[in-house]
């Protein structure tokens, strides 16, 4: 409840999503908007309010009549393994902060994407969570990431690095250069990287950021790949010469397609709360729901949680 898409719209492509996949699928909203859609055996916890997007994050988590309060509280009470959602960013982690709290060692908890490159995939953390960090914060979104790439995505000895306008030493803000100096120990440590190298290079496999920066990164990437897409598409429409080239190259033309869209890469878990949390874009269908589904299965089942809080970093 409360993503760009109509509620049913949202239930049936949850639905047809766990579809081959070991997974109980729990769905909560109300019941009247979702179930024409469902069939008896699915299970819904029925709540009557949900989060408006227009809504402040702190007065919808002191609400406990919302989808996304109902589906936390299961996930603090034991009842679910993970709680994934299509709604508010802003709610979710302001909720799941309140009501299941951080991991011991944990200063600030970080949103965690995935994104598409030339090169392979590379996690981004913080695209939302924080929006004003301390530099002390990077070095829990540095742990938070390697912990994920290293336990999910299988990646033995994490890279990382962190966002900043130039590679060179003391570029940025104040910030960023207090928060290279406290990640320059660190291992897998591999400096500044500049934001166009993260998708033409992937020079590392973790990129660190506050939430602001971060989340202004990753909708530039979002809309550049959008208008690459759809210039794409126009140009080779544009003749029957052009419909003819689109037709021979077709192949490979959808593996662009498939690299380039957000559907693909449409999980970001909320890391450092105590509780698997993952967000998903408020426009997705039931391909990106599948997507999202598929990896929130992969961290349960990697035991993420109970790995992000043996080895905590320290406060400062």
């Amino acid at each position: 409840m409360g993503a760009d898409r109509p509620p049913a719209e949202v239930a049936a492509g949850a639905v047809a999503a766990a579809e081959g996949l070991p997974i109980q699928l729990v769905l909560v909203g109300r019941r009247a908007a979702l179930a024409p859609s469902l069939s008896s055996a699915i299970e819904v916890l029925d709540c009557p309010g949900f989060v408006d997007c227009a809504e402040p994050p702190v007065q919808a988590a002191r609400r406990s009549d919302t989808s996304i309060a109902r589906g936390i509280a299961a996930l603090a009470a034991g009842e679910a393994d993970a709680f994934l959602s299509p709604g508010s960013t802003g709610a979710v982690v302001t909720t799941a902060l309140l009501r299941l709290g951080r991991l011991p060692g944990v200063l600030r908890p970080g949103l965690c994407a995935s994104l598409p490159t030339l090169r392979g995939e590379v996690l981004v953390i913080d695209v939302g969570a924080t929006a004003d960090p301390k530099p002390e914060h990077f070095v829990s979104f540095a742990h938070l990431g390697a912990t994920y790439a290293r336990e999910v995505l299988g990646i033995p000895q994490p890279t990382i690095g962190l966002l900043n306008i130039g590679t060179e030493l003391g570029k940025g803000d104040r910030i960023t250069r207090a928060a290279y100096e406290l990640l320059a120990d660190r291992d897998g440590f591999r400096g500044n990287v500049e934001p166009h190298t993260v998708v033409t290079e992937r020079p590392v496999d973790v990129v660190v950021s506050g939430g602001f920066v971060g989340n202004l990164f990753l909708k530039a990437l979002e809309g550049g790949a959008e208008a690459v897409l759809a210039a794409t598409k126009a140009a080779l429409m544009s003749s029957a010469q052009a419909r003819l080239g689109a037709w021979l190259a077709r192949s490979a033309l959808r593996a662009v397609g498939r690299k380039l869209r957000y559907e693909e890469h449409n999980a970001a878990p909320l890391l450092g709360v105590a509780g698997l949390v993952v967000v998903a874009h408020g426009r997705s269908d039931a391909r990106a729901l599948a997507g999202a589904l598929r990896r929130t299965d992969q961290a349960c089942r990697a035991g993420l949680i109970g790995k992000l809080a043996p080895r905590p970093v320290a406060a400062p």
